[in-house]
Protein backbone atom coordinates (compact mmCIF):
# COMPACT_ATOMS: atom_id res chain seq x y z
CA UNK A 1 0.00 0.00 0.00
CA UNK A 2 1.33 3.30 -0.94
CA UNK A 3 1.41 6.36 1.62
CA UNK A 4 2.42 10.05 1.40
CA UNK A 5 4.57 8.88 3.97
CA UNK A 6 6.46 6.27 2.58
CA UNK A 7 6.74 8.50 -0.77
CA UNK A 8 8.23 11.47 1.44
CA UNK A 9 11.53 8.92 3.20
CA UNK A 10 12.26 7.72 -0.71
CA UNK A 11 12.16 11.85 -1.77
CA UNK A 12 14.28 12.42 1.47
CA UNK A 13 16.71 9.18 1.85
CA UNK A 14 17.52 7.45 -1.33
CA UNK A 15 20.66 9.55 -2.90
CA UNK A 16 19.28 10.33 -6.53
CA UNK A 17 16.65 12.09 -5.80
CA UNK A 18 17.97 14.40 -2.87
CA UNK A 19 20.73 15.57 -5.15
CA UNK A 20 17.64 16.93 -7.56
CA UNK A 21 15.38 18.02 -4.53
CA UNK A 22 18.68 20.11 -3.08
CA UNK A 23 19.21 21.24 -6.71
CA UNK A 24 15.77 22.53 -7.51
CA UNK A 25 15.49 24.51 -3.74
CA UNK A 26 18.25 26.74 -5.39
CA UNK A 27 16.79 27.23 -8.77
CA UNK A 28 14.19 29.75 -9.75
CA UNK A 29 10.50 28.06 -10.89
CA UNK A 30 10.08 27.22 -14.59
CA UNK A 31 7.88 25.13 -16.47
CA UNK A 32 9.59 21.56 -16.64
CA UNK A 33 9.81 21.11 -20.48
CA UNK A 34 9.82 17.37 -19.78
CA UNK A 35 6.32 17.43 -18.54
CA UNK A 36 5.12 18.26 -22.33
CA UNK A 37 2.63 16.23 -23.51
CA UNK A 38 -0.45 13.82 -21.93
CA UNK A 39 0.59 12.39 -18.80
CA UNK A 40 -1.30 9.12 -17.75
CA UNK A 41 -1.18 7.06 -14.70
CA UNK A 42 0.79 3.84 -14.08
CA UNK A 43 2.20 1.73 -12.01
CA UNK A 44 5.83 0.15 -12.03
CA UNK A 45 6.00 -3.41 -11.67
CA UNK A 46 9.62 -4.33 -12.02
CA UNK A 47 13.04 -2.79 -13.39
CA UNK A 48 15.76 -4.69 -15.55
CA UNK A 49 19.20 -4.18 -15.71
CA UNK A 50 19.06 -1.77 -18.99
CA UNK A 51 16.90 0.57 -16.37
CA UNK A 52 13.37 -0.42 -18.48
CA UNK A 53 10.30 -0.23 -16.36
CA UNK A 54 7.59 -2.80 -16.48
CA UNK A 55 4.38 -1.69 -16.42
CA UNK A 56 1.30 -3.17 -14.39
CA UNK A 57 -0.21 -2.63 -18.10
CA UNK A 58 2.26 -4.62 -19.32
CA UNK A 59 4.26 -2.08 -21.41
CA UNK A 60 8.17 -2.04 -21.05
CA UNK A 61 9.08 2.04 -21.07
CA UNK A 62 12.89 2.73 -22.28
CA UNK A 63 13.40 6.47 -20.73
CA UNK A 64 13.72 9.03 -22.70
CA UNK A 65 17.00 10.87 -22.52
CA UNK A 66 19.36 7.78 -20.46
CA UNK A 67 22.10 5.50 -22.25
CA UNK A 68 21.13 1.62 -21.93
CA UNK A 69 24.98 0.76 -22.96
CA UNK A 70 27.79 0.38 -20.81
CA UNK A 71 31.37 -0.12 -21.69
CA UNK A 72 32.34 -3.41 -21.31
CA UNK A 73 35.05 -2.42 -17.90
CA UNK A 74 32.07 -0.97 -16.18
CA UNK A 75 32.36 -1.93 -12.58
CA UNK A 76 28.85 -4.34 -12.68
CA UNK A 77 28.39 -3.47 -9.32
CA UNK A 78 27.75 0.72 -10.15
CA UNK A 79 25.25 -0.93 -12.91
CA UNK A 80 23.04 -3.17 -10.60
CA UNK A 81 23.02 0.08 -7.80
CA UNK A 82 21.24 1.86 -10.71
CA UNK A 83 18.89 -0.70 -11.00
CA UNK A 84 18.26 -1.02 -7.57
CA UNK A 85 17.65 2.34 -6.55
CA UNK A 86 15.15 3.27 -9.66
CA UNK A 87 13.40 -0.07 -8.54
CA UNK A 88 13.53 1.69 -4.86
CA UNK A 89 12.31 4.36 -6.07
CA UNK A 90 9.18 3.04 -8.52
CA UNK A 91 7.75 -0.09 -7.28
CA UNK A 92 4.62 0.19 -4.94
CA UNK A 93 4.64 4.76 -6.13
CA UNK A 94 1.78 5.74 -8.21
CA UNK A 95 3.80 7.59 -10.90
CA UNK A 96 3.08 9.61 -14.44
CA UNK A 97 4.41 8.68 -17.90
CA UNK A 98 4.40 11.07 -20.53
CA UNK A 99 4.62 9.06 -23.41
CA UNK A 100 6.93 9.73 -26.60
CA UNK A 101 4.85 10.00 -30.17
CA UNK A 102 6.62 7.02 -32.11
CA UNK A 103 5.42 3.65 -30.88
CA UNK A 104 7.20 0.57 -29.47
CA UNK A 105 10.33 -0.56 -31.29
CA UNK A 106 11.54 -3.85 -32.74
CA UNK A 107 12.06 -4.88 -28.98
CA UNK A 108 8.49 -3.34 -27.74
CA UNK A 109 9.95 -1.09 -25.22
CA UNK A 110 8.05 2.58 -25.51
CA UNK A 111 9.83 5.78 -25.39
CA UNK A 112 8.74 7.90 -22.08
CA UNK A 113 10.05 10.40 -19.30
CA UNK A 114 8.47 9.15 -15.69
CA UNK A 115 7.83 10.84 -12.71
CA UNK A 116 6.66 10.38 -9.61
CA UNK A 117 3.14 11.48 -8.23
CA UNK A 118 3.07 13.83 -5.51
CA UNK A 119 6.43 15.24 -5.81
CA UNK A 120 5.79 18.38 -7.32
CA UNK A 121 8.97 20.14 -8.72
CA UNK A 122 10.97 17.06 -9.00
CA UNK A 123 12.66 16.14 -12.47
CA UNK A 124 11.90 12.80 -14.46
CA UNK A 125 13.35 9.58 -12.69
CA UNK A 126 15.81 9.63 -15.75
CA UNK A 127 16.95 13.15 -14.31
CA UNK A 128 17.50 11.34 -11.41
CA UNK A 129 19.40 8.89 -12.05
CA UNK A 130 21.84 10.59 -14.10
CA UNK A 131 22.08 13.34 -11.08
CA UNK A 132 23.00 10.74 -8.97
CA UNK A 133 26.13 9.54 -11.49
CA UNK A 134 23.91 6.32 -12.12
CA UNK A 135 24.06 6.85 -15.76
CA UNK A 136 25.09 8.65 -18.54
CA UNK A 137 22.64 10.98 -21.33
CA UNK A 138 21.80 9.91 -24.24
CA UNK A 139 21.27 12.58 -26.60
CA UNK A 140 18.48 11.16 -29.10
CA UNK A 141 16.37 12.92 -30.43
CA UNK A 142 13.69 12.27 -28.25
CA UNK A 143 15.26 13.85 -25.29
CA UNK A 144 15.39 17.45 -26.82
CA UNK A 145 13.03 19.10 -24.76
CA UNK A 146 14.45 18.54 -21.72
CA UNK A 147 18.33 17.93 -22.86
CA UNK A 148 19.64 21.29 -21.19
CA UNK A 149 18.45 20.06 -18.15
CA UNK A 150 20.16 16.34 -18.30
CA UNK A 151 22.99 17.38 -19.17
CA UNK A 152 23.63 19.54 -16.23
CA UNK A 153 22.86 17.01 -13.85
CA UNK A 154 25.56 14.32 -15.65
CA UNK A 155 27.94 17.48 -15.57
CA UNK A 156 26.90 18.18 -11.14
CA UNK A 157 27.69 14.62 -10.88
CA UNK A 158 30.33 14.18 -12.76
CA UNK A 159 32.36 16.86 -11.35
CA UNK A 160 31.33 15.27 -8.00
CA UNK A 161 32.80 12.06 -9.05
CA UNK A 162 29.47 10.32 -8.12
CA UNK A 163 28.27 6.71 -9.41
CA UNK A 164 29.89 5.71 -12.61
CA UNK A 165 32.32 8.84 -13.07
CA UNK A 166 34.57 7.45 -10.16
CA UNK A 167 34.87 4.15 -12.55
CA UNK A 168 37.61 4.59 -14.93
CA UNK A 169 35.89 2.81 -17.84
CA UNK A 170 33.53 6.15 -17.99
CA UNK A 171 36.14 8.50 -18.26
CA UNK A 172 36.36 11.74 -20.38
CA UNK A 173 39.03 10.82 -23.15
CA UNK A 174 40.99 13.48 -24.44
CA UNK A 175 41.73 14.18 -27.63
CA UNK A 176 45.66 15.15 -26.83
CA UNK A 177 45.86 11.53 -25.68
CA UNK A 178 44.68 9.15 -28.73
CA UNK A 179 46.86 6.59 -27.19
CA UNK A 180 44.05 5.93 -24.82
CA UNK A 181 41.22 5.46 -27.47
CA UNK A 182 42.13 2.07 -28.40
CA UNK A 183 40.68 0.80 -25.36
CA UNK A 184 37.52 2.13 -26.13
CA UNK A 185 36.52 0.85 -29.27
CA UNK A 186 33.01 -0.20 -30.30
CA UNK A 187 31.85 1.40 -27.20
CA UNK A 188 30.28 5.21 -27.15
CA UNK A 189 32.53 7.43 -25.83
CA UNK A 190 32.81 11.16 -24.40
CA UNK A 191 35.48 13.10 -25.78
CA UNK A 192 36.52 16.99 -24.88
CA UNK A 193 39.02 18.41 -27.14
CA UNK A 194 39.45 22.27 -29.13
CA UNK A 195 37.99 21.48 -32.67
CA UNK A 196 41.26 22.18 -34.92
CA UNK A 197 39.53 22.24 -38.35
CA UNK A 198 37.01 21.21 -40.52
CA UNK A 199 36.81 20.20 -44.32
CA UNK A 200 34.58 18.09 -46.47
CA UNK A 201 34.98 15.32 -48.82
CA UNK A 202 32.77 12.71 -50.85
CA UNK A 203 29.93 13.96 -49.28
CA UNK A 204 30.44 13.67 -45.12
CA UNK A 205 32.13 16.80 -43.13
CA UNK A 206 34.66 16.37 -40.74
CA UNK A 207 35.64 18.07 -37.68
CA UNK A 208 39.28 17.31 -36.85
CA UNK A 209 40.31 17.13 -33.01
CA UNK A 210 42.92 18.01 -30.67
CA UNK A 211 46.10 18.88 -32.71
CA UNK A 212 44.49 17.33 -36.31
CA UNK A 213 46.25 15.75 -38.69
CA UNK A 214 47.60 11.88 -39.10
CA UNK A 215 46.17 9.63 -35.76
CA UNK A 216 43.69 12.21 -34.58
CA UNK A 217 40.61 11.58 -33.46
CA UNK A 218 38.02 13.81 -36.01
CA UNK A 219 33.63 13.62 -35.89
CA UNK A 220 32.45 12.12 -38.98
CA UNK A 221 29.22 13.83 -40.43
CA UNK A 222 26.49 12.79 -42.74
CA UNK A 223 24.65 15.29 -45.02
CA UNK A 224 21.75 14.90 -43.23
CA UNK A 225 23.73 15.59 -39.89
CA UNK A 226 24.96 18.92 -41.18
CA UNK A 227 21.59 19.71 -42.19
CA UNK A 228 20.49 18.66 -38.38
CA UNK A 229 22.58 21.43 -37.34
CA UNK A 230 21.62 24.28 -39.62
CA UNK A 231 17.71 23.35 -38.90
CA UNK A 232 19.10 23.46 -35.20
CA UNK A 233 20.31 27.27 -35.93
CA UNK A 234 24.13 26.05 -35.44
CA UNK A 235 26.96 25.28 -38.07
CA UNK A 236 29.86 22.42 -37.83
CA UNK A 237 32.04 25.27 -39.24
CA UNK A 238 31.51 27.27 -36.27
CA UNK A 239 32.68 24.79 -33.95
CA UNK A 240 36.42 25.31 -35.32
CA UNK A 241 38.02 27.02 -32.35
CA UNK A 242 35.70 25.98 -29.67
CA UNK A 243 36.19 23.28 -26.78
CA UNK A 244 33.76 20.66 -27.10
CA UNK A 245 32.70 17.54 -25.45
CA UNK A 246 31.21 15.19 -28.08
CA UNK A 247 29.75 11.31 -27.35
CA UNK A 248 29.51 8.80 -29.82
CA UNK A 249 30.20 5.61 -31.33
CA UNK A 250 34.18 5.20 -31.14
CA UNK A 251 35.60 3.15 -34.26
CA UNK A 252 38.95 3.15 -36.29
CA UNK A 253 38.28 4.37 -39.61
CA UNK A 254 41.38 4.76 -40.18
CA UNK A 255 41.79 6.93 -36.97
CA UNK A 256 40.08 7.30 -34.21
CA UNK A 257 36.35 8.40 -35.60
CA UNK A 258 33.27 9.68 -33.25
CA UNK A 259 30.07 8.93 -35.24
CA UNK A 260 27.55 11.16 -33.62
CA UNK A 261 23.75 11.05 -33.55
CA UNK A 262 23.28 14.80 -34.13
CA UNK A 263 23.52 18.38 -33.20
CA UNK A 264 22.73 17.26 -29.76
CA UNK A 265 25.29 15.19 -29.01
CA UNK A 266 28.11 17.75 -28.93
CA UNK A 267 28.38 20.19 -26.05
CA UNK A 268 30.74 23.69 -26.18
CA UNK A 269 32.12 23.77 -22.83
CA UNK A 270 35.02 26.65 -23.86
CA UNK A 271 34.08 29.38 -26.63
CA UNK A 272 36.63 30.39 -29.82
CA UNK A 273 39.98 30.24 -29.69
CA UNK A 274 42.59 31.23 -32.36
CA UNK A 275 41.17 28.11 -35.57
CA UNK A 276 42.27 27.75 -39.22
CA UNK A 277 40.11 26.15 -41.85
CA UNK A 278 41.11 23.23 -43.76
Amino acid sequence: MFSTTRLNEKLLTRGALAFALAFLACAPATADPCRQGVAQSVQAVSVNARLEVMLADGRLVRLAGLEATYPAAADPARLEAARADLSDWTLGAPLELIGLPAGADRWGRSGGRLFLVGADGLPSLAQALVEAGHSRVDPAGEARPCIAALYGAEARARAAGRGIWADPAFAVLEATAPETFGARIGEVVLVQAVVASFGASRGRTYLNLGAGGRGAPYVSLSRAQVQAFERAGQSPAALVGRTIRVRGLLDMRPGPRIQIFGPDSVEVVKNRQNFYYR
